[in-house]
């Protein structure tokens, strides 16, 4: 039941007292709406950063020069410095031929790429932008491997066709043709100290020769396919080679002596990468970290003949496994920090001095570790699928904060952000970068996400049936909260900010509130831990644990969809798939009325930052705002063809930010219910946007993270200097004419793109050149003072005078001009002289020099008729002429003179 009339007048009536006005900007007890902070609407928002993803999947190498990772993407190449910083990425291309495999030289100047045509290319990579210098192909059917030798001079490529070819890289020729495989050539990799080329067809290895263009040895052990080679060094000269195959098995290869088997090491799992470290480089660093207390670590020390090298496994049971080759033992076992189940596919050393590694897993995501600690140094996004929630994660700092009587203002920015993708590990990503930490304790999908108003700490919730809190800062989980009986789709934090540091102070010793909504219809409200205590508990590393709710209610009929805290903490609101959305008192959760209207499942809610109205958005393709005083409509935006997802307020509360899944952004006007601007930035659904301050940060289907920036000032100052550049023009059009300069004058209206003007120069100097000329002729002593100026104008010359683009420009308007009735016999005369004055290769050069030429000759066949017809018109005077007197004594005249000549 509803709670009565007078209490929710008590409630929202109070829901930004005079008190709070300048904190919140709501309305005053009174009433009257207070004044927006900002006067100035927005009307343009820039891309200021995006981020679009480096992996999808497919081969991964490591350059050492550049310090660089080669991964594929959506068929190009994409080259990323593990800093993870987006201009950092380089990316090879070739329109309509995917990248399907390549290898990076060793100085990091030169990539070799397979496409699906079955042709090979050559990039230039020294430039910002690779450069393509040569294709040519390599075998009859698609290559599948390329690999590059230690000198850079030969590249192999391993083929479909089961052989495998080594090539002159300088010269583009074959040089070894290796055939007698089994099966297709999956792998080629040489040998890092000698002219040797290793090869790897279904279960077998195959060593060749380059030298003596001959088969040294075939190593054949595994029982399935080989997935992954990698070589081990022993001595300065001397390596093993190191396979992994999925028969559960790592093989261990002497690559002297016929390539026999030196050890074969069961790992109870099947293998889809291996990689090598160096122990001597990992004892050494092992001297930095005298206090650390890592049982890998300690291994290290104690051993005192250690193996020349480690090997590294990642397969099917999801984890980073640390081997010996010697004995066969495993040392270390880590758990995977990927999400999509941890599954891991890939493991590199990308560092000589071997305290590096990269894994990659089923959730196309990058994650550096630092060895010998093995621990997570940072982390890129490969690629992250459906991006469902974004928010930004506000940063307060302190202005005048010994006034606090007065209360001291609070300086929002924002830096990083929260981003959920579509699997369990939400990150916290850094603005400048992408540089992103992973949450890692849910087990399932994470579909809901909120933050503290002071940034300090992040809830979420997920199809586990959990929510978590984590520190911000440190990114660690502090509280689990548990008591759903479905996924948690919508969690909220109270909105209102402390009014500063003593009130921080004060809130840190209260317990911090968190409401969440489940597809198990309810809503809870959860009483936490104070931030105090959460903030100790992240320094020791313990996770806090909440069972029960303080307060359940039933909240809609269905699904939960969206669950959002009044700017003040005087109320909040839900949507679910019933259709409605609710207002309910806070704390105590009492229901106050019910918003009806909407055809569709609500998708969102968003209270106004100055005035006593909420948004919805839903299903049906439109965004409402209501009345929290009497709960009815005011008015419903359509605009998207599609569902709208997300809608957020600015800061100035007279307009919104709309995100549907039409792929389109638009920004409202409360006041007039228009549409003051649209942004396509996105290819697919866009199911996220957050707005803080003059920064915007969007998401959507397309796996895109978009960064945007308020940038209507700079709009409105481009405008007003294009007005001033115009007026000036204007003026200068105008000096130029009385001065008698009529082509520079055309040539400036020309610049204009204004074919008005340039009719008006044109007509006017013919007319003033035809009354000064008929005045000279009634006049014949006097002198044309005014006119001298204008007595060295030449069409001619101006037409030839034109640049190429000027050409285009004017070629486009006569073709305009020639389609109006009234222009055309302007037009007529400039086409002639174009055609007289500028030469034919010149007009061929054109852009749409045909299609102009078509067109133009379509309207020269109208202009024909017209005046054909005009003619046969002039014929009736003649005929009324000769029915006149006048016109039979005209003939009787015109007959004599004819006899006289005749005569």
């Amino acid at each position: 039941a509803l709670c009565p009339r007078a209490c929710s007048g008590r409630l929202l009536g109070a829901m930004a007292p005079a008190a709070e006005a300048e904190e919140v900007g709501g309305a005053s007890a009174s009433g009257q709406r207070p004044r927006p902070a900002h006067s100035n609407l927005s009307e343009h928002w820039t891309v200021e950063a995006k981020h679009e993803g480096c992996y999808t999947g497919g081969k991964v190498a490591w350059c050492e020069a550049t310090k660089s990772l080669g991964c594929l993407y959506d068929e190009e190449l994409h080259l990323v410095s593990l800093s993870g910083e987006a201009e950092g990425v380089r990316r090879v291309r070739q329109e309509a031929d995917a990248v399907l495999t390549f290898a990076i030289d060793p100085t990091g100047q030169s990539a070799c790429t397979s496409h699906r045509s079955g042709l090979m290319r050559h990039y230039r990579l020294g430039e910002t932008t690779p450069t393509l210098v040569r294709s040519w192909k390599a075998h009859d059917n698609v290559v599948s491997d390329v690999s590059f030798d230690a000198s850079g001079n030969f590249v192999a490529t391993g083929s479909v066709d089961k052989s495998a070819k080594v090539w002159d890289f300088s010269g583009y020729f074959c040089t070894h043709n290796f055939k007698g495989h089994p099966g297709l050539v999956s792998l080629v990799r040489f040998h890092p100290g000698k002219l040797q080329l290793v090869t790897v067809s279904d279960t077998e290895l195959r060593l060749w020769d380059l030298k003596t263009s001959s088969l040294v040895g075939v190593m054949k052990d595994h029982l399935t396919s080989i997935s992954s080679i990698c070589f081990g060094k022993i001595k300065a000269a001397s390596h093993q080679l190191v396979s992994g195959g999925r028969d559960q098995v790592v093989n261990v290869w002497q690559m002297e002596e016929k390539c026999s088997l030196a050890r074969s090491i069961p790992v109870f799992e099947e293998v889809d990468g291996v990689a090598t470290v160096s122990v001597a480089e990992l004892r050494q660093a092992c001297g930095e970290l005298k206090k650390s207390k890592e049982p890998f670590v300690q291994w290290l020390r104690s051993d005192k003949k250690p193996p020349p090298y480690l090997i590294l496994t990642v397969g099917s049971k999801c984890l980073l496994r640390v081997w010996n080759p010697t004995d066969g033992k495993c040392i270390a076992t880590l758990e995977s920090p990927h999400a999509a189940k941890g599954v891991m596919r890939q493991v590199h050393c990308v560092d000589q001095t071997g305290t590096k590694i990269v894994t990659i897993g089923d959730d196309m995501n990058i994650v550096i570790w630092s060895l010998p600690e093995f621990k997570v140094a940072s982390y890129i996004m490969g690629h992250n699928e459906e991006i469902v929630h974004v928010q930004l994660i506000p940063s307060l700092t302190w202005q005048d904060a010994d006034e606090e009587a007065a209360g001291a203002k609070a300086s929002v920015s924002a830096d990083r952000f929260v981003c959920i993708a579509n699997d369990e590990h939400p990150r916290v990503v850094s603005v400048v970068g992408f540089g992103a930490s992973l949450l890692r304790g849910h087990t399932d999908l994470v579909i809901s996400c909120d933050v503290s108003a002071d940034g300090r700490w992040i809830a979420t919730g997920g199809k586990d049936q959990s929510v978590r809190v984590w520190s911000a800062e440190t990114c660690t989980c502090v509280c689990l909260v548990a008591g759903h009986t479905a996924p948690v789709a919508a969690i909220s934090f109270p909105k209102k900010r402390p009014k500063g540091p003593k009130g921080a102070a004060v809130a840190d010793k209260l317990p911090l509130i968190l409401v969440s909504g489940s597809y198990d219809k309810t809503m809870k409200l959860w009483e936490l831990p104070s931030p105090e205590k959460l903030a100790a508990a992240a320094a020791e590393g313990a996770v806090l644990e909440v069972q029960k709710a303080k307060i359940t209610v039933i909240a809609h009929t269905k699904e939960v969809n969206d669950i959002t805290i009044a700017p003040n903490n005087k109320c909040l609101a839900s949507g679910g798939q019933d259709k409605l959305v609710r207002i309910w008192a806070f704390p105590e959760i009492k229901l106050l009325g019910e918003l009806k209207g909407h055809r569709k499942a609500v998708w969102c809610v968003a209270f106004s930052p100055i005035d006593q109205i909420i948004a919805s958005s839903s299903g049906d393709s439109t965004v409402r705002l209501w009345n929290l005083r009497d709960y009815t409509p005011i008015r419903a935006f359509q605009g998207h063809t599609g569902a709208v997802l997300r809608v957020s307020f600015l800061a100035n509360g007279m307009q919104f930010m709309s995100s549907g899944a039409d792929g389109l952004l638009k920004l409202w006007q409360i006041r007039t219910a228009d549409c003051a601007a649209t942004f396509d930035e996105h290819d697919g659904k866009v199911w996220c946007v957050d707005i803080v301050g003059d920064r915007m940060l969007s998401g959507g289907s397309d796996s895109k993270l978009c960064i945007w920036r308020d940038s209507t000032s700079e709009q409105a100052k481009e405008r007003h200097d294009v007005m001033a550049e115009l007026a000036m023009k204007d003026t200068r059009i105008g000096v130029l004419i009385k001065e008698g300069k009529i082509e520079k004058a055309l040539s400036l209206a020309l610049d204009l793109d204004r074919p008005g003007q340039m009719r008006s120069i044109v007509t006017n100097y013919a007319m003033d050149t035809v009354s000064k000329t008929l005045e000279e002729q009634s006049n014949e002593g006097s002198k044309d003072t005014n006119g001298a100026s204008q007595k060295d104008v030449n069409l001619r010359r101006w037409v030839r005078s034109l640049s190429r683009e000027q050409l285009e420009k004017f070629v486009g308007i006569v073709e305009q001009w020639n389609s109006n009735r009234r222009m055309a016999p302007m037009a007529q005369m400039f086409i002639s002289l174009l055609l007289a004055e500028v030469p034919a290769e010149t007009l061929q050069k054109l852009e749409g020099m045909n299609a102009t030429c078509a067109n133009l000759l379509s309207y020269f066949e109208r202009h024909q008729a017209r005046v054909d017809a005009l003619l046969q018109k002039t014929f009736v005077f003649d005929l009324v002429l000769q029915s006149s007197g006048m016109g039979l004594a005209l003939m009787d005249e015109f007959d004599n003179v004819e006899k006289e000549d005749e005569s």
